[in-house]
């Protein structure tokens, strides 16, 4: 059988607040819990941010030593500024749902 404290299926719930608790007990499993959670914040490595070059930079050619080393180092590149982008962008988001909607959308299995 396992110990008192890990027996929460045997503890009478309760209420705080608009919340509900098994019992008393709940400090012996969260607390630990909440330590290995802030370890694991701790321990995560930065965000990642890509290098970001702008698509003006890639058409004059100013931008090709910056995309080369970026795609050398991580092979990630953000392309900023791209003509027309943010419209095409709109148009799809907006078509999705009737695309998904298709019979053929329908029968496809991802």
């Amino acid at each position: 059988p396992l110990p008192p404290r890990l027996a929460i299926a045997d503890a009478e719930p309760r209420q705080l607040g608009n919340s509900f608790t098994t019992s008393s007990i709940d400090h012996h499993i969260f607390k630990p819990m909440l330590g290995l959670s802030l370890y694991a914040l701790a321990a995560d490595p930065p965000p990642f941010h890509p290098v970001s070059i702008p698509h003006s930079g890639l058409v004059d050619g100013s931008s090709s030593t910056a995309l080369i080393s970026a795609l050398a180092s991580s092979g990630v590149v953000a392309i900023k500024g791209i003509p027309g982008y943010a419209a095409l962008r709109s148009d799809i988001l907006t078509a999705t749902p009737a695309c998904a909607a298709t019979p053929a959308a329908a029968a496809h299995t991802f």
